[in-house]
């Protein structure tokens, strides 16, 4: 009886730890929050960048809590081995002051990106306050903020330092947050001044090409071809002239013979048709006059009548 007990005790504990293990949160490896104030839309926009742990065991369902306010994702994409992202299917559920998404993904990386109306404006002043809830372990969390366009007076809390100029040519302001374990929530506010409703996609400006030197490695002096390009040219005009003329030549020269023969062919018919029709006599074959009914020579008759 005791012992049937115990194997009652070990089966009820692997039933109630086995679902336990299967919800929960993976560990993300690392993982960059990019915050983008005015950038396409008058909001924040924020982006989730995660690279899970290599332990986890893929595919993995994840539940990630953004703010309720944002009502849905704007996108939610998973990156495949050719380097593109991938739509991923969620669903969404209110959870008091947050929208927990869901979904299961069969690939390490990811990309979640929303749109946060709570940017505050107030004349020229805009100010905004980000909260990670923390419900998972990141190994190496990375936080960049962009700067607007035309802002000023950027004021970041905590302290992210020196600002950046990226290859966009927009401002960051980046903090190397670190590790940060699960159940720990952070909060990044920022403020800056800005005196237009100016967004700052499409305003990045183009930078010039830079003009190549004329040592170059590469670069062709058109001058130096120019000589062979005209010999070229005044060759093919040549040839092209002399074809001309022998094709004309030739046409010339069969069109006099076809015309030289026309015309013999014809003085033919004239002197046959002017002689009249010649009469032999079929025995001895001296030659008779239209008129004669008998041969002068022979006296064999000619034809008759």
């Amino acid at each position: 009886m005791r012992r049937l007990i115990v194997i009652f005790v070990l089966l009820t504990g692997l039933f109630i730890t086995a679902p336990a293990q299967a919800q929960s949160a993976p560990v993300i490896e690392t993982m960059e929050i990019g915050l983008w104030p005015e950038y396409d839309r008058t909001a924040v926009l924020v982006i989730y960048r995660i690279t899970l742990s290599p332990e986890v065991n893929l595919p993995v369902q994840m539940s990630i809590l953004i703010p309720r306010a944002v009502e849905a994702p704007y996108n939610l994409a998973m990156k495949e081995v050719d380097g593109l992202l991938y739509n991923l299917a969620y669903t969404s559920e209110v959870q008091g002051e947050w929208l927990k998404v869901t979904f299961t993904t069969p690939s390490a990386e990811l990309q979640l990106e929303y749109y946060d109306p709570g940017l505050i404006k107030e004349a020229t002043q805009r100010s905004f306050e980000y909260m990670w809830n923390g419900d998972f372990t990141i190994n190496d969390l990375v936080v960049a903020i962009q700067q607007p366009v035309n802002a000023t007076d950027m004021q970041i809390l905590p302290d992210f330092g020196q600002s950046a100029q990226h290859e966009d040519g927009l401002t960051y302001f980046t903090k190397q947050v670190g590790s940060v374990p699960a159940g720990t929530p952070a909060t990044v506010r920022f403020s800056y001044a800005k005196s237009d409703d100016s967004l700052s996609f499409g305003s990045q400006s183009v930078q010039p090409v830079q003009a190549a030197s004329g040592d170059a490695a590469g670069r062709v002096n058109a001058g130096d071809f120019l000589p062979w390009v005209l010999g070229g040219v005044g060759l093919v005009l040549i040839l092209g002239g002399v074809t001309w003329f022998m094709a004309t030549r030739n046409r010339s020269v069969t069109s006099s013979q076809a015309k030289k023969r026309h015309r013999s062919a014809s003085r033919q018919d004239e002197m046959v048709a002017s002689q009249p029709d010649q009469i032999f006599c079929p025995k001895c074959g001296r030659r008779a006059s239209t008129s004669d009914l008998f041969c002068r020579a022979c006296g064999n008759r000619l034809r008759s009548e």
